[in-house]
């Protein structure tokens, strides 16, 4: 069987099971059987598929049919510029999240110190490692599974400015202050779990996406702990659901520690991140950003 052939018969089995995009969902599996970038396949569509390639492809397909993120079923994404080791127990990070280094990498000045709470498969703490060598990160992970990610992906990666700790939030670092704290916390409330997609409700960690007091408990626990563990001149930026900008900004201010808060619009448009400083000049991030045209 030949890659056009069997390709088809893919995307023919995800029509008639109701996928809304059956072309992709195709085109995914034979990309990552093959290694032809999946952009390219017509033109090896005369290409011969061996019987192993073929029993990998069906075997992929049927996890999908169940609806598993092709995420776990690959056992690899892309964030940034990194590929990253991901399977289950770790939360997939999503495009939007690819702007939390941005808004570092432009923030911090040289050799600074950062931690990330919650960091999960390590995405963020990587991504910042990779890009600005010259910092020093350090991530936090209270779940057993998703550190055992973070820690795959850190070998993998051999990064030596970013180390990991197990334990809950800021509690593995003691003392610690830092030049900024980021953190993508889960920010869902149980209470949506019923309209969260399959793929997201029944594969990734609940623990990575929910959070009590309607999503909110703990980043406003992060929050009001952050100010112990940041610098005279410093910042922090979390992701948030996009119906928690007014909480979070007050909360943030609440804390008497940082001088402004606002929220940004992630590459969407959508209200994703709080941005808290502790220093006059706020809005420059953003506005850097926007001029650069990302």
């Amino acid at each position: 069987m030949n890659l056009g052939v069997f390709q088809k018969e893919l995307e023919e089995t995800f029509r008639r099971n109701g996928f809304e995009s059956p072309e992709l969902e195709s085109a995914y599996i034979v990309s990552e059987i093959t290694g032809v970038p999946y952009v390219e396949l017509p033109l090896f569509r005369n290409r011969p598929l061996t019987p192993e390639e073929c029993g990998e492809g069906r075997g992929y397909l049927a996890r999908r049919l169940k609806k598993e993120p092709f995420q776990y079923i690959f056992g690899w994404t892309q964030f940034r510029f990194l590929d990253l080791k991901i399977g289950p127990g770790a939360l997939i990070p999503r495009p939007e999240t690819e702007l939390l280094p941005e808004l570092l990498i432009r923030y911090l000045p040289a050799g600074a110190r950062v931690c990330e709470l919650g960091t999960g498969s390590g995405a963020i703490s990587l991504a910042l490692a990779s890009e600005r060598p010259d910092l020093e990160v350090r991530g936090s992970e209270v779940s057993v599974d998703a550190f055992r990610w973070s820690e795959r992906n850190l070998a993998a990666l051999a990064l030596p400015n970013v180390r990991f700790f197990r334990g809950s939030l800021f509690e593995p670092f003691g003392d610690e202050k830092f030049d900024a704290v980021v953190a993508n916390l889960p920010y869902i409330s149980p209470a949506e779990r019923d309209f969260l997609p399959e793929n997201v409700r029944d594969y990734e960690p609940p623990e990575a996406l929910f959070a009590g007091d309607g999503g909110f408990a703990l980043i406003e626990r992060a929050l009001l702990e952050a100010p112990a563990h940041l610098r005279e001149r410093s910042a922090l930026f979390f992701e948030i659901g996009e119906a928690q900008g007014e909480r979070a900004l007050s909360c943030a201010l609440r804390t008497g520690f940082f001088t402004k808060a606002e929220v940004l619009p992630d590459q969407y448009g959508v209200p994703r991140f709080l941005a808290a400083y502790r220093e006059a000049q706020a809005s420059r991030v953003l506005t850097e950003i926007r001029s650069s045209g990302q």
